[in-house]
């Protein structure tokens, strides 16, 4: 769920010489939790828990808190979406590349694979989970934040300084900087190519931009995104470009940005309603 790989960047306002080196040290423990959690869940790797629950060929997986708890976070996403955010959707990467695609599946294909989406199939508690045979699951949608703010926790509990968590783009914060300023973070223009739209000062919390600037491909005039609908196993359409949305943690703020482009052109009545700062571009 961290595309294979993570970009991890972390800030730390330091003020003595004297504490370097134990900021050198926070440093490496929250990039090693970090990576704990992509080879944790990480699908891409045989060994990850999701690769063992995946190829379990429908048998009983067990599963630790941990897990269990991303798992509730799941199904509360689920209902909250009306089934269209499902993490058994993960099947349809094999349909949906968005990597120089350049065509779309037949909806023969697509039918196909709908036979092994549905998060009502999954059945799970705190002890273990079961899939049916030719399902499996994928924490995308969801693991990268809560990696963030594992982070941002461990952060938060070792220092009092100032504490910026980049992890490949998704920010979370820990207090203002040291002079008391907000942190200045820009929001990519939907062209893409490092191209700034807008600047947003950020004093507390975490910031999360969901979109398909890079994760997308035209057919016919028409731009697929990389955000698909579980129920019809297309891409949503008329959906923003970008929606980015500043939240007091990052799990909060990933999961509404995604929310909002899962609602295609009636994302900005969802966004007003939420009472949290946000940006779209369509």
């Amino acid at each position: 769920f961290l595309v294979k790989s993570i970009s991890c960047a972390i800030w730390a306002q330091i003020h003595e010489i004297s504490r370097l080196e134990t900021n050198k040290k926070l440093m490496q423990e929250i990039a090693n939790e970090a990576w704990r959690i992509e080879q944790k869940y990480s699908r891409y790797l045989e060994s990850s828990e999701i690769s063992k629950i995946n190829n379990s060929n429908g048998s009983a997986v067990a599963i630790d808190s941990e897990t269990y708890n991303l798992l509730c976070l799941a199904d509360t996403l689920w209902k909250e979406s009306g089934k269209k955010f499902d993490i058994s959707s993960g099947v349809l990467r094999s349909l949906w590349r968005f990597n120089k695609q350049k065509t779309v599946p037949s909806e023969n294909e697509i039918k196909e694979l709908l036979k092994y989406i549905g998060w009502d199939k999954v059945h799970f508690n705190e002890q273990q989970i079961s899939l049916k045979k030719g399902m499996q699951i994928d924490f995308g949608g969801i693991g990268k934040e809560y990696a963030t703010d594992r982070c941002a926790e461990i952060g938060a509990r070792a220092t009092s300084n100032s504490l910026l968590i980049n992890l490949g783009g998704d920010i979370a914060t820990r207090g203002e900087k040291s002079n008391r300023q907000p942190w200045e973070i820009s929001i990519e223009s939907k062209n893409g190519g490092g191209e700034i739209w807008k600047k947003i000062p950020l004093h507390q919390g975490a910031v999360a931009t969901s979109g398909d600037v890079y994760k997308s491909f035209i057919v016919n005039g028409k731009r697929y995104g990389h955000i698909i609908n579980a129920l019809s196993g297309y891409p949503i359409d008329k959906a923003p470009r970008t929606v980015t949305v500043i939240a007091p943690n990052y799990t909060e703020a990933g999961i509404l940005s995604t929310l909002a482009i899962l609602q295609g052109n009636q994302a900005e009545n969802f966004l007003s309603e939420i009472d949290r700062p946000y940006w779209v571009q369509r």
